[in-house]
């Protein structure tokens, strides 16, 4: 049996869910960008007077973000292996920065998966550090990051480490005079920058380093104590000055050699001493380097939290997975950049 169509159809361009191009665009950016789907088809209905179920708006997002997810992954496959044939037309363009100075930071945050229970979403940031004229002779230069993107997924370090290397090559950062990478002490974290970015200059987080600083006071001081907190502001300012001299030579003064050193002691010493040459926060300031890591802890808020972390959400992978490619690419200000190919790639898929 025949099937037939109306004319009209095919010039408004209405595929298989009867909506057009325009109208599925914004269907997905309204479902990226408020944190329900059932909140973002009320307000479709309410800015097209037409009715949407909050079913077909989560269809839409795991069909064309999966898409998207298709296209990233292509993309960080692109960045790491060799081309098939080496002519001219082979190889990618590099861009140029967006800065003569490029930051890069990582870290990680939790949603629900169903049948999985809480999983880890591991985040990039890619900024471009502006710093300004000293406010007077010596002093250190205003830093600011600015032009944001982000690289989010339910992925493994190994396949995270090729996809945040993707999007710093569509940063420009191979092309960058310097690349500054701020982080907090997580191993896989600081094996991908030895893989990726090497040389550059590596900052263990200021806030990471002063949180470890009070775990250490609570310790020997006991939770509360004024004196341990007089100790954090004591060695506060020595770590600002670069200087870690003083805490190893007060931990020595009171576990003199032979004398046993609390596991939690150790471990904090041995974190300060495995990242000593990342805590130069005195040189890195003075160089116009930022020393924290707000960047990516607001990336994980925003791209994750904010969207795929709502009370009582759990998620299919492959929901959370297309959801946080979209969310990471509106927020990095490209989604009308993508859509056209996330567009042809699912009409072809079709």
């Amino acid at each position: 049996m025949k099937v037939g169509f109306f004319p009209l159809d095919r010039r408004l361009q209405l595929g298989k869910h009867s909506w057009t191009p325009d109208m599925i665009k914004k269907m997905v950016h309204l479902s990226v960008e408020i944190p329900s789907f059932a909140r973002a088809a009320a307000c479709f209905q309410r800015l097209t007077n037409m009715p949407v179920s909050r079913s077909s708006l989560q269809r839409t997002v795991v069909e064309y973000g999966g898409q998207l997810v298709d296209l990233q992954a292509a993309e960080a496959t692109a960045t790491v292996e060799p081309p098939p044939q080496f002519d001219e037309a082979s190889f990618r363009r590099i861009p140029e920065p967006d800065s003569e100075l490029m930051a890069v930071s990582m870290d990680g945050a939790f949603i629900n998966i169903r049948g999985e229970g809480w999983k880890e979403v591991k985040v990039a940031t890619l900024s471009a550090v502006v710093r300004g004229p000293a406010v007077d002779d010596g002093g250190e230069p205003e830093v600011k990051l600015v032009k944001h993107s982000y690289r989010a997924g339910l992925w493994d370090a190994a396949t995270f480490g090729r996809q945040q290397w993707a999007e710093a090559c569509r940063r420009g950062i191979e092309q960058a005079q310097h690349i500054v990478t701020i982080n907090d002490g997580a191993l896989w974290i600081w094996a991908i920058v030895a893989m990726c970015y090497a040389p550059c200059t590596e900052i263990l987080d200021w806030w990471h380093a002063v949180e470890k600083l009070w775990a250490m006071a609570n310790l020997l001081f006991g939770p509360g104590n004024e004196l341990g907190a007089a100790w954090v502001q004591q060695h506060k300012a020595f770590f600002w000055a670069g200087n870690l001299r003083p805490l190893f030579h007060f931990m020595r003064t009171s576990y003199p050699r032979g004398e046993p050193l609390p596991d939690g002691l150790r471990q904090a010493l041995g974190y300060f001493f495995a990242n000593r040459h990342r805590l130069r926060y005195h040189e890195f300031r003075h160089a116009g380097y930022p020393i924290g890591s707000g960047s990516v802890e607001s990336g994980c808020k925003e791209v994750a939290e904010a969207r795929l972390k709502q009370a009582g959400m759990r998620w299919s992978r492959p929901g959370a997975q297309a959801m946080l490619a979209l969310r990471a690419t509106l927020l990095s200000e490209r989604l009308d950049e993508v859509w056209p190919t996330v567009e042809c790639a699912s009409k072809k898929a079709a």
